[in-house]
């Protein structure tokens, strides 16, 4: 390339040919185009200011870096890439569904109530029984008073349990 043909000064700036800048900025004439179509300034047909396109082609990377100044295609493959992974989310929920490994919340929650009272009652009753295998080594009032710690207790911890989910004993 010719230097004196590639190099001019139009307007008091410092030019380049097309050719030129596509050399320094290491680019095909077409990305050069492209580039043109984006907007890249130039000073004439086939010329272009070389601060200008520095200072353009470093804010168009730095666009990039930070994610703006994105084409409408590449804004659409972006998105449609997103829908593409929400999709196959929703499939596979769908199919841990359909495989039995989630289980419908309503049927959980029956089975839950049902259990929490068959153990209200189970500990409710264990006081009684606790209550009669003493009976015979200590004196009628003391198993009364000992029965009745014992369902107080136990009527705390499960009202704990059903509140706060934990049972915290005291010391």
């Amino acid at each position: 390339m010719d230097i004196s043909k590639a190099v001019k000064e139009i307007e008091g700036k410092l030019c380049l040919s097309s050719t030129a800048i596509c050399e320094v900025l290491d680019i095909h004439r077409n990305t050069l185009q492209n580039y043109t179509k984006a907007g890249l300034p130039k000073v004439k047909t086939g010329w272009f200011d070389l601060r200008e396109v520095i200072r353009w082609r470093a804010e168009r990377e730095g666009a990039k870096a930070s994610g703006e100044d994105e084409s409408h295609a590449q804004m659409k493959l972006r998105y449609e890439a997103e829908l593409k992974r929400e999709q196959a989310a929703a499939a596979t929920l769908k199919n841990a569904i359909a495989n039995g490994e989630y289980v419908k919340r309503d049927d959980v929650v029956s089975e839950l109530q049902r259990f929490f009272v068959t153990l209200r009652r189970s500990m409710a009753g264990h006081s009684r029984k606790v209550a009669m295998e003493i009976a015979p080594y200590v004196e009628p009032d003391q198993v009364r008073i000992i029965e009745q710690n014992i369902t107080d207790t136990t009527n705390a911890v499960l009202l704990q349990l059903s509140v706060r989910g934990v049972y915290d004993a005291k010391k």
